[in-house]
């Protein structure tokens, strides 16, 4: 068992799902279209990354290395076959759909992801 400390990617993707449920709440007081665009575009992001986190963070250490590669190469695979399924699936199926906010909701929980991860990541300063 190794003694290094789990990354908090539970805590990332609360934080994008609130975010993404936030945005969507007040685009729905406007625009279901574009509520309900961005809320796929953000499912497109959030579900695959959210797996791939899990396999890429499930070992630690040194003598784990062969396995955390190899867990990387299937976690990557496995996320872009789901991203690109999410949204083929999305334009074949979903109409109207509003392609603007489908991406958009796909960006804003990816650097909302990226964000949270540099902000929670960094080593605590007080505590040496």
């Amino acid at each position: 068992m190794s003694t290094i400390k789990a990354p908090p990617i539970y805590k990332v993707g609360v934080i994008q799902t609130v975010t993404l449920l936030l945005v969507v709440l007040v685009t729905a007081s406007g625009n279901w279209l574009n509520a309900y665009s961005l809320l796929i575009g953000g499912l497109i992001c959030l579900i695959p990354g959210t797996l791939f986190a899990r396999k890429a963070f499930k070992y630690r250490g040194a003598r784990s290395a062969e396995l955390i590669v190899k867990e990387l190469y299937k976690g990557e695979a496995i996320k872009l076959v789901l991203m690109g399924a999410g949204f083929a699936l999305s334009f074949i199926y979903v109409k109207p759909l509003n392609v603007v906010a489908l991406f958009s909701g796909f960006v804003l929980v990816h650097i909302t992801g990226v964000l949270v991860f540099v902000r929670v990541s960094k080593p605590d300063r007080n505590n040496p």
